[in-house]
């Protein structure tokens, strides 16, 4: 019978680390339910309050971005891979909100930074959330929009094999901080184990954010992070070299830039997704390439991320049995 297992902020860390001891251990096909602490640990709470300030975070919190877990999940080893059903995400659960700031050379604002405009000083704005809407109000405090909330995990791992790796950073290993909108409520993430319990972690809830996190920093919140894992053997699972994020509308794979150029996680996401449509599907390589190069689609994550993605119902004649 499987299990619900709840874990609080009491367990944030601050790495993707196969030397961390496990915050809980589940079985596959288990429920954790996860609060999440904010990017920056809850040490913006004013407009006063600005983001560039790492050192004071660092010195306060221990490290930033931090993640819940981490989760050991039995009978998980090497070669095998994870299924992580996302089924909730609760955004701004304790102060009913959360912030986003500017910084200038910060976000894939940076390498335009002093050429295009002229550099930008910080700023921070506290958002409340009413009615499943984000309240962003002008200097006035009396003009405003209106923006939807749309809740996403923005960063999910396991321990990689060999190094530490912080969680503020991202890998094709570990997967990490992409910050990928399409990590939200009805999608399934797809990891690679790499030492035994895999060691899954979760945090970085983001209220909502626009393609590419320009400013480096979409509306960070405190969260609640609900889903369900299952432990998938390596001869069944269709993994190949990126994690896998798919929902019942489309299949894709998070990539991830190298040296930052999104164009580079561009190819890698579509190569990957061409050779799934050759595997599960049985379409040609270069046929599958044509097809994406028509009908493919990329949401973009932080600028140095995206999922490339196709819908399924453009696929399911073809898929093999």
């Amino acid at each position: 019978m499987s299990q619900i297992v709840k874990l609080g902020m009491e367990h944030r860390k601050f790495a993707f680390d196969k030397d961390l001891p496990p915050a809980a251990t589940i079985r596959s096909g288990d429920t954790v339910i996860l609060e999440t602490e904010d990017a920056n640990c809850s040490l913006i709470t004013r407009e006063t309050d600005l983001w560039p300030e790492f050192k004071k975070i660092y010195e306060t919190a221990g490290g930033c971005n931090p993640v819940t877990g981490p989760i050991y999940v039995e009978g998980a080893k090497e070669g095998d891979n994870l299924a992580v059903e996302i089924k909730r995400v609760v955004p701004g659960f304790a102060r009913g909100g959360g912030y986003t700031s500017i910084q200038s050379g910060v976000g894939s604002l940076e390498d335009i930074n002093g050429t295009i405009q002229k550099p930008l000083g910080a700023k921070t704005r506290i958002l409340k959330i009413e009615n499943d809407e984000i309240i962003y109000k002008l200097d006035n405090n009396e003009e405003y929009i209106k923006i939807p909330v749309a809740p996403f995990v923005g960063t999910i791992g396991v321990a990689p094999k060999y190094d530490r790796r912080a969680s503020f950073y991202k890998g094709r290993e570990w997967c990490g901080n992409v910050d990928c909108p399409d990590v939200k409520v009805g999608s399934t993430v797809l990891l690679p184990v790499h030492v035994e319990g895999a060691l899954l972690s979760m945090g970085d809830v983001h209220g909502v954010q626009g393609d590419g996190e320009i400013t480096g920093c979409a509306l960070e919140c405190q969260g609640i992070i609900e889903a369900t894992v299952r432990l998938i053997p390596k001869e069944q699972s269709t993994y190949l070299t990126w994690p896998q994020v798919d929902s019942d509308e489309w299949i894709g794979g998070i990539s991830i830039a190298n040296r930052g150029r999104l164009t580079n996680a561009m190819a890698n996401g579509y190569v990957e997704l061409a050779k799934r449509m050759e595997l599960e599907y049985g379409i040609p390589l270069c046929d599958g390439y044509m097809i994406l190069n028509l009908a493919g689609k990329m949401r973009v994550g932080n600028g140095g991320s995206c999922v490339c993605r196709i819908d399924r119902k453009l696929l399911e004649k073809y898929r093999l049995k």
